[in-house]
């Protein structure tokens, strides 16, 4: 039962495909604020998620209306703030909570956030370093793309300009293929960039890729930091195998990559908001890759909220409903949290068997272990991060003992696909 005496606010919900349960939202929203579940497609939502959602609170189908009439809607709802935590509904919410005059991003905020090719624009407007980058729509004459190859070199990476998880993301290495690429997507989807650099010396603990990302929380135009999060290194193409809260950096390099995330959100005109922004390491300084309106999901959120006794969904939504939400210091953990995903092998097309998993729950520091793919089921690496066979989530007491476990972990499970091999991933 709704409690009267919380502010009423409007949630824009997807469905459970891409959004956490509407359970574990529920809880967090516990005094702070009565959840309107506002659903932009009630049809995509599901019948199960759909019971959950009316238990759970008053369900406000927005399904074809303009935005005019959502807003109104929402209005007569009684939401006082609103929150969306799905990049494919950012500018929609943000067009209503315009309208209604609500805490939210802009609209052309919210539109920098979620298309890659108007972020990479605004980031270099501002004087931010960034790779060369191309509208995939401006390359289909050959000879545009013969000045990619003088300028970039290869590899390019294609992507899309809006999408998440590394979905479709491929790095190309020649101009036929990079002509193919671009063939396959659609006009106004694609982004094309140059390959940002590994840098000569890895940063942070052994075990970690050359990148990481930064949470921020932005509230009436202060930004705040709430950690920074390393990676484990990335599976072919570009697909993660890792999270580790805290980052392990040393601390001219934490603060390098901190100052640059700050200046990103300042440069895409952000000024209440959650934000996550993935940055790589190269000799020249940090590179923004994407910066994205929403917390960092899953596990990022699991690990946070572990490390530091924060919730950041109810942070994002105790800033919705008018709260002013600001850390000079943020809490400190006191042990490293971890998660380890395996990915298939690139060329794998069918998981046959995965062994061993279940052996992971022996290992120290181990707390959950979860099975992703299944023998029988149909893989392929343009599917992105999300397509993992198993995955590990605990903690240890520093970033090497964090690694032990990572190197078990590709030492016990053994993943065999269609091709009559083994995984062709193994821990560095």
């Amino acid at each position: 039962m709704a409690d009267p005496a919380l502010p009423r606010l409007a949630f824009v919900y997807s469905g459970l495909e891409t959004e956490d349960p509407p359970l574990l939202l529920a809880e967090a929203a516990r005094d702070v604020a009565s959840l309107v579940w506002t659903l932009p497609d009630a049809g995509g939502v599901g019948a199960p998620a759909m019971r959950m959602l009316r238990r759970l609170g008053e369900v406000l189908d927005l399904s074809g209306c303009t935005d005019d009439e959502a807003a109104e809607l929402i209005r007569r709802s009684g939401a006082t703030g609103l929150v969306c935590f799905n990049d494919d509904n950012l500018v929609r919410a943000a067009e209503w909570a315009r309208r209604l005059d609500m805490r939210f991003f802009r609209p052309e905020v919210a539109t920098r956030l979620t298309d890659k090719l108007a972020q990479r624009r605004a980031l270099r407007e501002a004087g931010m370093r960034t790779p060369a980058f191309w509208d995939a729509d401006a390359l289909a004459d050959p000879s545009a793309i013969a000045e990619v190859e003088e300028i970039a070199g290869f590899p390019v990476v294609v992507k899309p300009r809006q999408g998440h998880g590394s979905r479709d993301v491929e790095a190309v290495g020649s101009v036929d293929r990079l002509a193919a690429a671009i063939a396959r997507g659609t006009q106004g989807s694609m982004l094309v960039e140059a390959y940002i650099p590994d840098p000569s010396v890895p940063p942070g603990a052994s075990g970690s890729a050359p990148y990481v990302s930064v949470e921020l929380v932005a509230s009436s135009g202060v930004v705040s930091v709430l950690g920074v999060t390393g990676r484990a290194p990335l599976a072919p193409p570009f697909r993660e195998t890792g999270a580790l809260f805290p980052a392990g950096l040393p601390p001219e390099q934490h603060d390098e990559v901190v100052a640059t995330a700050v200046v990103a959100a300042r440069a895409l005109g952000v000024e209440t908001g959650p934000l996550h922004v993935e940055l790589k390491f190269t000799d020249a300084g940090p590179v923004v890759i994407e910066v994205n309106g929403v917390m960092g999901g899953g596990a990022i959120r699991d690990l946070m909220q572990r490390g530091l006794g924060l919730d950041v969904v109810q942070l994002t939504m105790r800033l919705a409903v008018g709260e002013h939400i600001v850390f000079a210091e943020p809490p400190r953990p006191s042990d490293v949290g971890f998660l380890f995903e395996m990915q298939p092998d690139m060329d794998a097309r069918r998981i046959v068997a995965v062994e061993g998993l279940e052996s992971m729950a022996e290992v120290a520091g181990v707390e959950r272990v979860l099975p992703g793919l299944r023998a029988g089921d149909e893989v392929s690496w343009r599917t992105g991060t999300h397509a993992f066979v198993a995955a590990v989530l605990g903690a240890a007491p520093d970033h090497a003992g964090a690694e032990r476990v990572r190197q078990e972990f590709y030492r016990r499970v053994v993943v065999t696909t269609d091709d009559g091999g083994h995984d062709g991933f193994r821990a560095p």
